[in-house]
């Protein structure tokens, strides 16, 4: 089973920064999830929330910052004073890193503003450009996102259907969807569907998976990966289980 790092190595870095990033990668990781946002000037930046306030020493909402004026942010400092002077980073330049790595990218589209299209062709274009098409699994919750890349020239790109909650008829609504995969929330009821959908074929990854016992179930029940903000300790359990399974 694939260790996919959450937001980088989470769990010891600040999340979504370059520093992040590149703990992450020292590990046995398959890929790394990260999420995609856009500045009040049409700049693709990663970050999850759509405020500053939690992991930056700014105020107001990301879409309210230019890129340059995010970029005087601090979002590392929060984290610990090793990390004092992180940067919020752009798209491109986690893209330029990341062309050079044996690792796919797990990009999460947050839902976009209502003109989002071209800025979505903008972004995908940079990652065709760069030759990283065929290694990113592009995810979101807002579903009419996929149903538009699935119809568009950006068709080449791995698309994720992204829930927190079971879907009853989880496969027949992807390939409504067009989605090439399922990102679904780890819960005890969700559980019961991870392998029948495995079953058709589908990959099924699982976000956030902490605990090395979740891990271990998620193991049995044939999920293609988790997404875990321990890539550490997650890449260590596997390796140990392939070695005594």
């Amino acid at each position: 089973m694939e260790v996919i790092a959450h937001r980088g190595n989470k769990a010891y870095t600040p999340e979504n920064t370059m520093a992040a990033f590149m703990s992450a990668a020292s590990y046995s990781i398959s890929g790394i999830e990260l999420d995609v946002q856009w500045t009040r000037d049409g700049v693709p930046v990663i970050f999850h929330d759509e405020k500053v306030d939690r992991t930056t020493n700014g105020r107001g909402w990301l879409r309210s910052f230019t890129y340059n004026e995010l970029r005087e942010l601090d979002a590392g400092g929060w984290f610990g004073e090793a990390f004092r002077g992180e940067k919020i980073p752009c798209l491109e330049e986690v893209v330029d890193w990341f062309k050079n790595q044996d690792l796919t990218l797990h990009l999460e589209v947050k839902k976009p503003p209502k003109e989002y299209r071209p800025l979505l062709d903008k972004a995908l274009n940079l990652l065709t450009k760069e030759g990283m098409e065929q290694r990113t699994v592009i995810s979101t919750f807002y579903h009419p996102l996929l149903k538009y890349m699935a119809q568009g020239s950006t068709e080449g790109f791995e698309r994720a259907l992204l829930t927190k909650t079971p879907l009853f008829r989880g496969i027949r609504y992807a390939n409504v969807l067009q989605a090439h995969a399922i990102h679904i929330r780890h819960s005890y009821q969700a559980m019961h569907f991870y392998a029948s959908w495995a079953k058709h074929g589908i990959p099924v990854r699982v976000y956030t998976v902490n605990r090395v016992k979740d891990a271990l179930k998620c193991h049995r029940l044939n999920v293609n990966s988790i997404i875990t903000d321990d890539p550490k300790t997650m890449t260590s359990v596997f390796k140990n289980n392939q070695k005594t399974s």
